[in-house]
């Protein structure tokens, strides 16, 4: 895997002096700089193995978007369960990007922005209507020993949550066709709405067919939330 990104760790220690005690506080505060001279502020972690990410491997081209200029990199992924951007520094060491650093991040062609302090994927937008898909992870419990009734480990994996934001307001849908027609306002365009999607041969389950749903509520509907 190339490297386009070099990281440059600035640890600092500060000494205070009291009660003829001393304390040493360690500072944990690092900058990755990009092959285009450019500073992100961040951390740098040890590699956590229950951390759950977007991709199951590290070589993949993202663009950091930050005050309308990108920076490319080939080392990234999205850390679902941190919500935060990680790069990897060698096998056991990962930067992690501060959120208030970043505008947006894309990898591999999949656009994340930031609402507040959350990043979501951007699967389709029109002026201020977003069509959003949040990364998240759901905690399952373990099985159930039938022997003596103990439960096994629990276990963390990988879920999407599906919501539209308009107007600074969210909306979360599922996916299925009674959450998706309640989207839309009025008897008569819901009936419409449904010879389209019908007509179409869309599936209310595919996020690529929910694309197009949206698209066309969009077109056809005067409020979405």
């Amino acid at each position: 895997m190339k490297k386009i990104a070099k990281l440059f760790i600035l640890i600092f220690f500060v000494y205070i002096n009291g009660y003829s005690q001393q304390i040493t506080i360690k500072k944990i505060e690092s900058r990755l700089v990009t092959h285009q001279g450019v500073e992100f502020i961040g951390e740098l972690n040890d590699k956590r193995s229950e951390d759950i990410y977007m991709s199951n491997n590290w070589d993949n081209e993202g663009v950091l978007y930050l005050n309308k200029k990108s920076y490319t990199l080939s080392n990234i992924n999205f850390n679902v369960t941190r919500n935060v951007f990680d790069s990897r520094i060698d096998r056991e060491k990962l930067f992690s990007f501060k959120n208030s650093s970043l505008d947006s991040v894309e990898i591999n062609k999949h656009l994340f922005k930031k609402f507040g302090d959350v990043f979501y994927e951007v699967l389709f937008e029109k002026e201020d209507v977003y069509l959003l898909k949040k990364h998240d992870i759901k905690v399952n419990k373990g099985a159930i020993n039938r022997l003596n009734l103990s439960e096994g480990k629990s276990f963390t994996s990988l879920v999407y949550k599906y919501l539209i934001k308009s107007k600074g307001n969210f909306q979360k849908f599922d996916f299925n066709k009674r959450s998706i027609v309640e989207l839309i306002e009025g008897e008569k365009e819901q009936e419409k709405f449904k010879d389209f999607v019908k007509d179409q041969k869309l599936s209310y389950k595919k996020e690529d067919d929910i694309k197009e749903i949206f698209k066309y509520i969009l077109r056809n509907s005067n409020k979405i939330i």
